[in-house]
């Protein structure tokens, strides 16, 4: 079942007096229980493309279809409840600390709260993902004086409250240690054996191994591997940091 369809996608942006063309006519569909990875380098239009994905903008040409509903003709508000309704998340790469100064269980129940939901219920159910993502032993600490690692794993907690099927991750955040890059990506490759379709853009390509299918992204078109499963590396790049194989799930 195609849970997520881009279909002859184009998105264009203005930089001063020229205009860019970020996404040219992208092709992709996601199917549930699905992990599929896109590799872009920096400024690749790789976030362009999950904020285009997940409704949050809307393209200048194609369709964007998640659930057979074309998201891409709604209002603002209505794009939102549809997000919610057929479960799509996006966590974006900004793991910056949110402002307020927030206990974790209350950042991660917000989102339950304002879907009407009571302050026990909203809890309750914000305990349970962060027990799941082993996170139970701060609940109740601050999110901004947290480490980069936990407020990485708090906002995949707050993305999942929700029980999504479908989970966009734009860049996941390269942590101190490799240690926990390895955990954090191993987490994302389990998702997809809870039923959860997971799509993770990255520059990085440890965070995109074991992938079902890998893509790439360059001049605003979207590739596939070939048939042996290597990278396609970028026109006019070396083999660094675009090279090697990836092993499947």
């Amino acid at each position: 079942m195609t849970l997520l369809a881009l279909i002859d996608v184009s998105r264009r942006l203005r930089d001063g007096a020229r205009e860019l063309t970020v996404l040219d006519r992208v092709h992709l569909e996601v199917r549930a229980g699905e992990l599929v990875g896109i590799y872009g380098e920096r400024r690749s239009g790789k976030s362009t493309l999950m904020r285009v994905a997940a409704g949050l903008e809307v393209p200048d040409h194609g369709t964007i279809e998640f659930d057979r509903v074309d998201i891409g003709r709604l209002s603002i508000s209505a794009r939102a409840r549809q997000r919610r309704r057929s479960g799509l998340a996006l966590v974006s790469g900004d793991h910056g600390p949110p402002p307020g100064g927030q206990p974790a269980i209350e950042h991660v129940a917000l989102p339950l709260t304002n879907d009407g939901l009571t302050l026990a219920e909203s809890e309750g159910l914000a305990r349970a993902v962060l027990a799941r993502l082993g996170l139970a032993t701060i609940a109740h600490m601050r999110v901004d004086r947290m480490s980069l690692s936990d407020r990485v794993r708090i906002e995949l907690a707050r993305a999942l409250v929700r029980e999504p099927r479908l989970l966009l991750v734009d860049e996941p955040a390269v942590l101190p240690g490799p240690s926990d890059s390895r955990e954090l990506y191993a987490l994302l490759r389990s998702l997809p054996k809870a039923g959860i379709a997971v799509v993770i853009a990255s520059q990085d390509v440890a965070a995109l191994s074991g992938v079902d299918r890998f893509l790439t992204l360059s001049d605003g078109r979207l590739r596939s591997t070939d048939s042996r499963r290597r990278v396609i590396p970028f026109p006019g790049a070396g083999a660094e940091g675009a090279g090697g194989q990836l092993g499947s799930r």
